[in-house]
C-alpha cells in the first residue's frame, strides 16, 4: 500500500506522515519522518526520540531528526502533553504516554520493528532508566542513546541495549569521569553491547548553544553511531 506522505522539510531529507494517538488520558501529536531513499526490504531502521522535560515540542530534535534521516533512518517525534499539537491535562502518566508513543512508533507502515533505537535527552534518560522495561517488552531497542544523561553508574544497568552516551561539559559533574564511570559500569555488566561517549561543549539538553544553532559536532557523533548500529 502507498504511504500518503507530505513534504515536512525544507531540504529533502524526508516526506512526512503527520500522527494522532491516545496517551495516558490526553491526546497527543506526532510525526514519523522517512528518508528519501528506497525502501530497505525489511523496512527502515527507526529513531524514537524521548523528550527532555519543560516546554520543548518536536521541533527542537529537528537537527537530531536531520542526522538520523542522512543515515537512511526513519523518525518519531512528537509534541509531550501540553506542549505543540498536543493536548493538555492533570490527569494521566507521562511515563504512559511515552510507552503509548513508543507503540505508536513501532505501529507504522514501512519500518523495520528489529532496528529501533531510542534517543533519550535529559529527564527522558530518566524516564527511560526506571521504566526500560516497559518499552523493552513492547520491543526490545537495539541500541539506546543518552543525550545529557541524568543516570548514573548503577541506575544506567537497567538498559540492557548497546549505548551512546552525549554527555555535556556544562553539567554539574565532570563530564569525562561521570561518563566514563557510567560506560565502564555498563560495559562490565553487558560485555556483549558495548558503551561509549562523546563530549559535547557548551550546549543544552538537545545539544543547541546559546544562540540556539545545534552542536555539529555531537550531531556528526550521533550519525556516526547510528551508522555503526
Amino acid at each position: 500500500m502507498a504511504l500518503n506522505l507530505t513534504l515536512d522539510f525544507p531540504i529533502e531529507l524526508s516526506v512526512a506522515r503527520e500522527l494522532t494517538f491516545a496517551g495516558d488520558e490526553v491526546r497527543l501529536a506526532g510525526q514519523i519522518d522517512y528518508p528519501v531513499t528506497s525502501r530497505t526490504p525489511n523496512g527502515f531502521p527507526l529513531l524514537f526520540i524521548l523528550h527532555h522535560a519543560g516546554c520543548n515540542t518536536r521541533e527542537d530534535y529537528r537537527h537530531i531528526a536531520e542526522a538520523a534521516l542522512e543515515s537512511d533512518y526513519a523518525v518519531f517525534r512528537w509534541d509531550k502533553r501540553g506542549t505543540g499539537r498536543s493536548g493538555g491535562g492533570a490527569r494521566g502518566s507521562s511515563v504512559q504516554d511515552a510507552v503509548n508513543a513508543y507503540t505508536t512508533a513501532l505501529e507504522q507502515p514501512g519500518i523495520n520493528r528489529k532496528h529501533i533505537i531510542i534517543a533519550a535527552f535529559g529527564a527522558g534518560t530518566a524516564l527511560l532508566g526506571s521504566a526500560f522495561g516497559l518499552f523493552a517488552r513492547t520491543q526490545l531497542p537495539c541500541g539506546v542513546l543518552l543525550v545529557a544523561n541524568m543516570l548514573d553508574a548503577e541506575a544506567v544497568l537497567a538498559i540492557d541495549a548497546p549505548l551512546q552516551i552525549i554527555a555535556s561539559d556544562e553539567a554539574h559533574f565532570p563530564a569525562h569521569e561521570y561518563a566514563e564511570a557510567v560506560c565502564a559500569a555498563h560495559n562490565k555488566a553487558y560485555k556483549q553491547h558495548g558503551a561509549a561517549y562523546h563530549i559535547a561543549h557548551d550546549v543544552d539538553q538537545v545539544l543547541k548553544y546559546a544562540d540556539g544553532n545545534p552542536d555539529l559536532d555531537a550531531r556528526d557523533a550521533i550519525r556516526a553511531w547510528l551508522e555503526r548500529v
